[in-house]
Parts: C-alpha cells; structure tokens; sequence
C-alpha cells in the first residue's frame, strides 16, 4: 500500500515552496490536483532551463500531479474548485495572504465546508503579523532571516546560499506540518490551518540570539573562517585551491586535531584548552593550522589524514563531485525522474532523491502531462459534459487575453 494512498490533495500553488510540498505526497501516492491559472499557468513553467519549450524545473516539482485549468475569478471557475475542496483531504495554496479569503476559498470558508480538511498555507511572511501580505520569495527569505548576513564576511558582504534554500526547507516544513495535521485528524476527526513562512523556517534555523548574549558578544560576521560558538569549526582553503570543512564539536576532538597536526603541546596551551578559550584566540589558531595544510599541499592529502585521525571532516563539494562521489551512489541517492513526452531531447531529469527513506515503501516518479491535460478527467468527475468544459476552458483564456 502507498502512504498517501486514498488521499486527495488540491493545490493552488505556484514556484517552489508550496509545489515541493505537494510533489511529495504525490511520489507516496496521493491525488494532487494542480489548480494552474488560464494561459500562463504555474510561474515555474518558464523556469530555465528549458528543454523542447518546456521547464524541467516544473517537470520535478509537479510530476505526478493532475493539472487542471481554473479560472479563480469566474464564478463556474470558483464554483468548481469548491466542489473540488468539499471532499478533499489537503488544500495547499500559496497566494499572498487575504488573496484566497477574498476568491471565498480562505480557511475559514473550506472548514466550515469541510471540517476534515487540512489547509497548508505557505508564504513568505506568515498569515499574521504587520509584513503578512508583503510579497515574498525565496531571496527575500533568507535576507529577512539572518541567514545571509552571516554567510560572508566584511569583504564579499551578505551572500544568498546558491540553491532556494527558503523554498526548499519551507516546502519541507509545509510536508512535515501537513503529516502532523494528518496523524492529528487521525486522532480528533478535524482538520486545521497550516501557517508556514519562509521567513520563519529559515529564521528558526539561523537566529539562537541568547547564544551571544550569554557569551557578551556582539553578532559579528564570521566570513569561512569559524564559528561565534565552536572552535576548530569551519571552513578552510587549501593550497590546491580546493576546501575543506573541519567541524571539532568538543574538546576531545579538537584535541585529536591537535594530535594530527602534529601539535599535540596545544592541548595543555591555556589559549586553546577549552573551546571558550580556543574562539576567543581563533586568530592565533588559523596560522598554524595554515601551517599544516601548506606542509599536507593537497585536499587529498589532508582529508585523508583528518579522517584517519577521527576528526569530522569534509571536502566542499561541486555538482561534479556530488555526481561522482561512491556514496551518494551505493545509498542510492539518485533518481531518475522521467520527463513528459512532449520533451523529445530529454527523457530523464537525474536529481538527488526525496530525502526520506522508508523500509516499507518508495517514491513512485511518474512523469507529468500537458498543462491542463486532466480538465476533462477531474471536472468531468463533477458532473460536466466534455463540451462544457471545453466553453468554460475557451471562456477563461478569452478573458485572460482581456486583460
């Protein structure tokens, strides 16, 4: 049995965050119907890169699902996405907040309903609060939230982290929310409001603001070089021009650290006998552990040694040593996610995987279809004729093209 097997999800979702949290129950098996605008569609349809006209972005977040064309704004639109809601399990949306209240699709209206259903609202800012119906993406999330501030240092400024960390770790909040909502209607027969902000995942994440209080320092930038907490902790160049990561988490493996470098007299140095003492001279510890790289010369070299020595470590990898690395594919990582017909130069997306991994079940990667390919299925379900759907389809794009 699958472990969404029975259930019916309808989104109205668009980009990243809250399309992840549906693409999820779909690989476990639950119907999810995308609710996509006339003409334009989901935003992520014209992600690059695009293969044969179509977004390979959009193809991995939405495969699996059932996309379905509605107009919101028109009364047979709204009428049928009620219908659609009225016997569902999940709603996600990811509109600006007010945006589903004012179309009568807000929480209030589907509990009242649908007492059973679970609606997952995911936006930048939250529902509540004096930023709530502020725009929002993924940049802006990981600026409001601390997070890029301290990733850099004086001379680069503030850096964004390379991959939508905002959107992917909110869709996977949304999903572990959403399973929590589940196991409690199990328990109570009701369903409930789902609140999750970008913002706020990523802040829940970064911001500890006692950590430094406590210590009486200020919040200063850190750049590669350490941590405000920890010490040896960071990251590191190497003379080949390659990274490595050192995370010495206690003392007994900063000592150990010590032991490898071949600088075991540090271990009774009061500047570096505790880890208090050892950040507070972080400075005075970077030359001599620059010492021992230039003599180690490469990140083989040195790797190997710290791993050896027992001391946590890691090379910062690229796409290319991640597609490379033995791990990633004896663990068995990777997948393959198949891409719509339609896409003739490419058969296969190849992504790391969900980032569960069950023993009783797996994912199931079921390519998408055309947009709006499950009008007919899904609304036809409701009791329309083939034929109204196809006037109420032409019906939206004429109005979409009006405005």
């Amino acid at each position: 049995m699958k472990l969404y097997e029975g259930l019916k999800v309808v989104e109205f979702t668009t980009n990243i965050a809250g399309p992840t949290v549906g693409q999820w129950l779909a690989e476990y098996g639950a119907e999810v119907i995308h609710i996509e605008r006339p003409v334009i569609g989901d935003d992520s349809r014209a992600y690059p890169p695009l293969v044969n006209g179509i977004s390979i972005k959009y193809c991995t977040l939405n495969h699996g699902k059932k996309s379905v064309i509605l107009d919101l704004k028109d009364p047979d639109g709204n009428k049928i996405a009620r219908e659609l809601c009225k016997d569902a399990d999940i709603v996600l949306e990811s509109t600006r907040p007010g945006v589903m209240d004012r179309l009568g699709l807000g929480y209030e209206a589907m509990h009242e309903l649908n007492p059973r259903l679970i609606y997952c609202s995911v936006s930048a800012w939250g529902q509540t609060g004096p930023y709530a119906h502020r725009p929002g993406y993924d940049l802006i999330a990981q600026g409001a939230s601390s997070i890029m501030y301290y990733n850099g240092d004086e001379e680069t400024g503030p850096v964004k982290i390379f991959t939508e960390i905002g959107d992917q770790c909110g869709g996977l909040a949304g999903f572990a929310a959403v399973n929590a909502a589940l196991y409690y209607r199990e328990r109570t027969g009701l369903g409930q409001h789902v609140d999750i902000s970008l913002v706020r995942v990523l802040a829940s994440m970064s911001v500890k603001l006692d950590d430094l209080r406590i210590l009486h320092k200020k919040t200063e930038k850190q750049g590669n070089q350490g941590s405000p907490l920890l010490c040896p902790y960071g990251v590191f160049k190497c003379p080949d021009g390659n990274w490595i990561i050192i995370a010495a988490s206690n003392n007994a493996l900063a000592f150990q650290f010590f032991r490898v470098i071949g600088r075991e007299d540090l271990i009774s140095d009061p500047r570096f006998e505790t880890n208090v003492k050892r950040v507070e001279h972080q400075k005075i510890l970077a030359p001599i552990m620059y010492e021992w790289f230039d003599k180690m010369g490469t990140i083989d070299n040195i790797e190997k040694a710290l791993l050896e020595g027992g001391v946590p470590c890691s090379r910062v990898y690229s796409y290319e040593d991640v597609d490379k690395d033995p791990h990633y594919h004896e663990a068995g990582w990777f997948t393959d996610i198949p891409m719509p017909e339609e896409m003739t130069d490419l058969k296969a997306r190849r992504i790391v995987s969900s980032p569960f991994g069950f023993s009783e079940m797996s994912p199931e990667y079921i390519p998408t279809k055309g947009f709006g390919a499950w009008n007919h299925e899904i609304i036809g379900e409701l009791g329309y004729t083939p034929e109204q759907i196809d006037e109420l389809q032409e019906k939206w794009k004429q109005a979409m093209a009006k405005n």
